[in-house]
């Protein structure tokens, strides 16, 4: 293939691939819990008419900044209240993602731009990378601001100090409103060791040192804009959740998935999917001069130092390392781009088969002892699996046509199989990740003022879905009987571990059941369950 041509394939290509992996939005409803509650803030901001304090259920709600829900606000007033636009931000930001990144490796190796061409492609089939992409979380838009802080430090260290220092600060400032103090634990454990990554001669530490304080400060200076009118006007309680429970306080001493110091390491394999089977690619690492490249040595420091980091904190995640994900992309692309003149056929066809093994699995799903006890396990049939199967043969005749197997025919691999995979499994879960239904019987409810509420622990999941104007009340198990009485003709919705036998609408929520039950209902099955 010519050189020209390759090149524009690496550079214009993306595009259509992303565009792939966002028709996923199609095959799904939003997720419960997360994509739901998420909405369900923005919904209730905009019902507010604040966009200074978010609120969840009539609550204010201390757990996430409000960039996001801004981000969603900013297309609802220019295009109307709507659920495409909200969906369609995380993917917009992993987009951002595609084209930092490609940035930032044509700042580190400004002598071979195919290197900057490649690590779009490693990034965008990166496994969580690519489960992530299409979400309404908050993880691309992290993404987005670490990657702009990591520009902005290479410029400062290289380049323009000025530039590269304004860059800084305002990742750090969108960092903050993104997703809090976590943004610190991901730009300044790079930022305050140069001296692994440049020559050391080539730092005044204390300028750098002077420079680094400055721009803590400033971005700090830029979230706190939000921060201190919002937690004034929010009350006393929202102040010390966002000043200081949900951010230091949370970090050191949360139990909140809570998990041990080497939690992380075992699912490394699984974060860097497909890539570690590909044998060139280990290969190539082994070779690559660590000592003699700067670039690589900014991205071993980027991804070790954060990664310790990590480990070291109790609350921990795996969806947390998203944003390290694009220091591998780096790696990886700049490894690749060597030795392609390798012709040993076998390690080339190696990811193909790790693939084709994976399908196989996928065929067997139902028969594999515990997964299938899952409800939605026993209903895949083996056209799932014969599909990435499929996919695996197509990468195999690439790899015998070419005589080596390429990044872009391993990513559009991946990246097909991850739009598949979304697809089949939303086809067979059904009802378990879609909560429009209920939501909508709970709006009709609202609309007819028949007296509604929830037991149990509620993450207002149906508030934006249902299109809700009125906080959903809540109320313990403890508090059932007092309810029924005052609202006899009302329903009680709750989440339970059982399908019960008497219910007025049941569906299956995850692994579990939501029910909606009448005030009758519910007293007759609060009898049955304290009758010996």
């Amino acid at each position: 293939m010519p050189i020209f041509c390759r090149a524009s394939i690496y550079r214009w290509g993306i595009v259509p691939l992303w565009l792939l992996l966002t028709t996923t939005l199609f095959f799904r409803n939003p997720i419960p819990i997360d994509e739901t509650r998420y909405l369900s803030v923005a919904w209730e901001m905009w019902l507010r008419g604040d966009f200074l304090v978010p609120y969840l259920n009539g609550h204010t709600y201390s757990h996430k900044p409000p960039l996001l829900f801004w981000l969603f606000h900013l297309g609802w007033a220019l295009l109307g209240i709507n659920e495409w636009w909200p969906r369609l931000v995380g993917p917009l930001c992993a987009l951002t993602n595609l084209f930092l990144i490609r940035h930032l490796a044509g700042k580190l190796w400004p002598e071979d731009k195919l290197i900057a061409l490649k690590a779009p492609w490693v990034l965008i089939a990166t496994l969580p990378w690519t489960l992530f992409a299409t979400s309404t979380m908050f993880d691309m838009l992290l993404s987005a601001c670490v990657l702009l802080g990591m520009t902005g430090l290479h410029e400062a260290a290289h380049g323009s100090a000025s530039k590269g220092w304004g860059y800084f600060t305002l990742a750090i400032g969108l960092g903050l409103l993104a997703k809090g103090p976590v943004i610190f634990l991901h730009l300044l454990p790079t930022s305050a060791v140069p001296f692994l990554w440049r020559k050391r001669d080539s730092i005044d530490k204390k300028t750098w040192s002077g420079y680094l304080l400055l721009t803590i400060l400033t971005g700090s200076v830029l979230a706190l804009m939000w921060a201190l009118p919002a937690a004034f006007a929010g009350g006393k309680e929202y102040a010390d959740a966002i000043l200081w429970h949900q951010t230091a306080d949370r970090t050191i001493n949360t139990k909140i998935h809570a998990r041990s110091f080497i939690w992380y390491l075992p699912f490394v394999p699984l974060m860097v999917f497909p890539w570690i089977t590909w044998p060139r690619l280990w290969h190539n690492m082994r070779l690559a001069s660590i000592r003699q490249d700067p670039g690589i040595r900014f991205c071993l420091t980027w991804l070790l130092a954060t990664l310790l980091i990590f480990c070291w904190l109790p609350s921990k995640q795996l969806h947390y390392l998203i944003p390290i994900l694009p220091a591998f992309a780096l790696l990886g692309a700049r490894v690749l781009c060597h030795l392609d003149a390798q012709r040993n056929l076998f390690p080339e066809l190696v990811p193909a088969l790790a693939m084709a093994m994976i399908g196989l699995v996928l065929v067997s799903l139902p028969h594999i002892p515990g997964l299938s006890n899952l409800h939605w396990v026993q209903l895949v049939e083996p056209y799932w699996g014969l599909s990435v199967i499929g996919i695996a043969l197509c990468l195999t005749a690439w790899v015998m046509h070419y005589r080596k197997l390429s990044v872009i025919a391993l990513s559009t691999a991946l990246v097909t199989a991850i739009m598949i995979g979304f697809f089949f499994f939303f086809h067979y879960t059904g009802l378990q990740y879609n909560l429009r239904p209920a939501s909508l019987m709970l709006k009709e409810f609202d609309d007819q003022q028949i007296p509604t509420a929830f037991v149990g622990n509620y993450q207002g999941q149906f508030n934006f879905l249902g299109r809700m104007t009125q906080p959903l009340p809540v109320i313990s198990s403890e508090q059932i009987s007092s309810w029924v009485e005052q609202h006899p003709n009302g329903y009680l919705v709750s989440i339970e571990k059982h399908k019960p036998e008497n219910a007025a609408y049941t569906q299956p929520h995850r692994e579990h059941w939501l029910i909606f039950r009448t005030a009758a209902q519910a007293i007759a099955s609060i009898r049955a369950t304290s009758s010996p």
